[in-house]
């Protein structure tokens, strides 16, 4: 187990293909609590050169957790060739037991295939077209908002969707909205709605799309940040939009794909999704998103 002292080491340690971080403080009691579940966790993985698990004290160290924007502790930070993919808050033993299985297991076999998912054939232009493709490297996790979600929700969920759970949900009742900021400008071609396990009744039933709704975002002098995003009058703001209805036979395997328009949606810097309703009519009941997935190209 290696101990993170300084942001060089810090920033050497997350070029590998997998770095898992445990911040943590000596007078922290729930970081006692958890941290033989991490040491046992890490064990199998000791002799590796390519899936490192790391510790690091924020008293000690206080750069690298300013770096990691670390604000509780513990948490465990999920870092693949230097980009933060996913992070843990809180000693939630089942929770961390299951996201490094599922990442351990996934650097795993990338490091035996040679890394050839993302290499170049030979022969091949590093430069040249492809076709439609996942949006979600591309979604602005740090400026995507959430409207009426539950505490497990997040827009880094559906950038990097979790190994278990759901990605996002609604609280008291069936209505949700998502803002989702890109990168660089896109062209969406199709949504991608994966049910959470055994929830077909929480699926969306009823979704309106947005592009480019504008977004103001204030600070209070005591530095609390607030947003004029509000889930009646957003897709209103829309530069377009597009309404869906959704039936349970269109989750096909779970899963429903529902067509953009490309008259409506290319060289788009934002999405905005509405939930309205979801299978079960119940407009007091949850909706809840297993997975989401945007298809489509960079501009």
């Amino acid at each position: 187990m290696q101990e993170i002292k300084s942001l060089s080491q810090f920033n050497k340690l997350k070029a590998n293909p997998l770095l898992v971080i445990d911040f943590y403080a000596t007078w922290c009691g729930p970081c006692k609590v958890i941290s033989p579940v991490f040491d046992k966790l890490a064990k199998p993985h000791e002799s590796s050169t390519s899936i490192i698990f790391a510790q690091c004290d924020v008293d000690k160290a206080k750069d690298v957790a300013q770096a990691c924007n670390i604000t509780a502790m513990p948490t465990f930070q999920f870092f693949k060739q230097g980009k933060k993919v996913d992070e843990v808050k809180g000693a939630d033993p089942q929770q961390l037991t299951t996201k490094i299985g599922y990442y351990t297991t996934a650097a795993a076999k990338e490091t035996a295939d040679g890394g050839q998912g993302s290499s170049t054939k030979a022969g091949e232009s590093s430069t040249a077209t492809t076709g439609p493709a996942s949006l979600r490297p591309l979604i602005d996790v740090n400026n995507g908002k959430l409207l009426n979600a539950s505490l497990l929700s997040s827009v880094r969920n559906i950038a990097s969707p979790p190994p278990a759970g759901y990605a996002v949900a609604s609280v008291g009742g069936s209505r949700l909205l998502i803002h989702l900021p890109f990168t660089q400008a896109v062209t969406p071609s199709t949504l991608k709605i994966t049910i959470a396990k055994d929830s077909i009744s929480n699926a969306p039933s009823r979704i309106q799309v947005g592009t480019n709704v504008p977004v103001r975002v204030t600070k209070s002098p005591e530095g609390v940040e607030s947003n004029d995003l509000d889930i009646e009058a957003a897709i209103g703001k829309a530069e377009n939009t597009q309404s869906f209805n959704i039936y349970s036979d269109e989750y096909v395997n779970g899963v429903a794909e529902l067509k953009l328009k490309a008259s409506k949606f290319t060289g788009v810097k934002s999405l905005t999704i509405r939930i309205d309703a979801n299978m079960s009519g119940e407009s007091a009941t949850v909706s809840k998103i297993g997975a989401m997935d945007i298809i489509g190209t960079k501009v």
